[in-house]
């Protein structure tokens, strides 16, 4: 018995090719999966795959924290999707940051469940998906997060700020302290996945969002060892290229 056996047990009894998923794992294979919106199926999906990793490679104790951060990133980027949906819907010009950005105030007044499933789905009919791949070894894992729609001017503006923000905090206490009502404000998840991975011991800059390829694209990386080495090099600060096997596909299943 493997020590992902385990993970058999009734807590992960109703996730989706969970044999499969164990068995990839244990072999070292890449994991993919695709999606349009992240109900609970997808949510317990996600909390299955990083709690079989870091098993394999004994640091379960970073559960929470990877899966927070993975979570968030994945809310952002369908959110992003079904975005796309409304302005489509409206017939609004993005390519305009000035539009854009009075239109995303319209969708932040507008944004309830309701609207999140219809957008979601309309997203969804769009072909706007989601992916989210990891890759992992005896150094670390490496989880992308990828959507189709291309980050605009105004968001990486928000994001650096955010980042900008977080970095300004040593801890989730001091930062809780001075922001208080503000925690939940526009982008403060993001803010949040920083100061959980500094409590971990995991350099920020292992965190990173941007355009690829006409994508919006984020990257968590996880060291398991010191000499863990990030895909930008020994250094993680400043700019990078790079591009993203077993795909699991739940298109098909509302997912």
């Amino acid at each position: 018995m493997t020590n992902l056996d385990e993970l058999k047990g009734p807590r992960y009894a109703n996730v989706k090719d969970r044999n499969d998923i164990i068995a990839g794992i244990a072999a070292g294979r890449k994991i993919q999966f695709v999606t349009y919106a992240l109900p609970d199926i997808m949510e317990h999906q996600l909390d299955f795959v990083i709690a079989a990793i870091l098993k394999k490679f004994q640091k379960s104790h970073l559960q929470s924290t990877v899966y927070t951060c993975v979570k968030e990133l994945v809310i952002n980027a369908t959110r992003a999707n079904a975005r796309q949906a409304w302005f489509h819907e409206k017939q609004i010009d993005v390519s305009n940051p000035d539009i854009s950005s009075q239109h995303t105030e319209q969708i932040k007044a507008e944004i309830s469940e309701d609207w999140i499933q219809k957008y979601g789905s309309l997203a969804r009919d769009a072909g706007y998906m989601v992916s989210i791949d990891f890759e992992y070894d005896t150094d670390g894992m490496r989880i992308w997060i990828w959507n189709e729609v291309n980050l605009n001017s105004l968001d990486e503006k928000r994001i650096r700020e955010r980042f900008k923000e977080g970095m300004a905090y040593e801890d989730i206490v001091s930062f809780y302290m001075e922001k208080g009502d503000q925690s939940q404000g526009e982008g403060m998840g993001l803010v949040m996945n920083l100061l959980l991975l500094k409590g971990e011991g995991i350099e920020p800059a292992l965190l990173r969002i941007g355009r690829r390829e006409g994508r919006t694209m984020a990257r968590l990386e996880v060291p398991f060892v010191e000499q863990f080495i990030s895909v930008r090099g020994p250094n993680p600060h400043g700019y990078d290229h790079e591009a993203v096997g077993m795909r699991l596909d739940y298109r098909d299943n509302n997912a």
